[in-house]
C-alpha cells in the first residue's frame, strides 16, 4: 500500500511536470532535472560530450521516448497483440 502511494505521488509529480512543460512554465532542462530521469540524463550528457541545457534535454527526451516506444512495440509483438 505504501509503495502504491509512493508510485502515485511520483506519477502525479511527472504529470505535473508535463503540464508545466506544455504550458511553457518550465523548460526541458528543468523538466528532466526535476524528474526521476535526472541521473540518467546527466550520464547521457557525459557519454555524449554535451552540457546540460534545454536543447540537450529536449533531444534526450526525444531519444528516450523513441527507445521506450520501440520497446513497447517489441513487447506487444512478443505477445502477439499485433498479429
Amino acid at each position: 500500500m505504501i509503495k502504491e502511494k509512493q508510485d502515485m505521488s511520483e506519477k502525479m509529480k511527472h504529470e505535473e511536470l508535463v503540464e508545466l512543460l506544455q504550458e511553457g512554465k518550465i523548460g526541458y532542462l528543468r523538466f528532466v532535472m526535476e524528474s526521476e530521469n535526472e541521473q540518467d540524463y546527466l550520464e547521457w550528457c557525459r557519454t555524449h560530450g554535451t552540457d546540460p541545457s534545454d536543447e540537450s534535454a529536449e533531444f534526450y527526451i526525444e531519444q528516450t521516448d523513441i527507445e521506450q516506444m520501440d520497446r513497447q512495440v517489441m513487447d506487444d509483438e512478443d505477445y502477439g497483440i499485433w498479429n
